[in-house]
């Protein structure tokens, strides 16, 4: 009676680490969510999202506006992606009631270039966009290229050796326009937009290796004062 009360024990056991690694499994190898930002204009910003394990749910969205000079966050909006398009559903995307439109008090934010981003369940959507009050920008999606680790550096002896101000490729070092790359990962001349600043990548560095940006400054003290920091990188075409 004993080895028969071990023995079912042991089988309970077994059947609820079953389970349990069944759960964890089901929960690592969920289908993130999907969307896009089609649009910003002078009256409101579209798109879509889809959580495709759960394909009925509405999916709720945050839109982050920030300015793209300062890299400040000039706004964020929540909605809930719940419209119907009939383009997602003629293409076969569920019910194609992934939807959303939200509109925007641009005139609050006061003039210059906006960039616009979505996020679903922490999830970042595509299609980042630019959009101008009181401006003109060039109408363009900007692709992120992820996370880099980014790094401050200036003219001085400390920061740069003998090379001084002078970069890798010729040109003369300056602040809020060049930074320092690996060409294997990023090639030079490549413009990306970190903290809504652009960049050129015109220097290397023996440190800069791999996903991993140095950003100039003009002196020591704003290069401390950086530090070391993740920073989201988008490429600019």
């Amino acid at each position: 009676m004993m080895q028969k009360r071990k023995n079912i024990s042991w089988f309970l056991g077994t059947l609820l680490m079953m389970v349990s690694v069944f759960l964890g499994a089901t929960e690592a190898y969920a289908l993130p969510v999907t969307g896009i930002v089609d649009e910003a204009d002078e009256k409101s910003i579209r798109g879509w999202a889809l959580n495709p394990s759960d394909p009925l749910a509405a999916v709720e969205v945050k839109v982050v506006i920030l300015n793209q000079t300062s890299g400040q966050v000039a706004a964020e909006l929540y909605t809930t992606a719940s419209q119907h398009r009939e383009d997602l559903a003629a293409q076969g995307t569920g019910t194609g009631d992934y939807g959303f439109e939200i509109t925007v008090p641009w005139e609050t934010y006061g003039n210059g270039a906006y960039l616009v981003e979505a996020y679903a369940a922490g999830q970042k959507l595509s299609g980042t966009k630019v959009h101008g009050v009181g401006v003109t920008v060039p109408v363009t999606t900007l692709r992120s290229l992820g996370t880099f680790r980014t790094t401050a550096y200036c003219p001085c002896r400390q920061c740069s050796g003998k090379w001084g101000g002078r970069t890798s490729t010729g040109t003369v070092a300056t602040a809020n326009h060049t930074i320092s790359v690996d060409p294997r990962v990023i090639p030079y001349g490549t413009r990306l937009m970190i903290g809504g600043v652009i960049y050129t990548a015109e220097d290397c560095g023996g440190g800069v290796k791999g996903r991993h940006i140095d950003i100039f400054f003009n002196t020591h003290g704003e290069s401390r004062n950086y530090g070391s920091r993740s920073a989201e990188v988008y490429l600019v075409p």
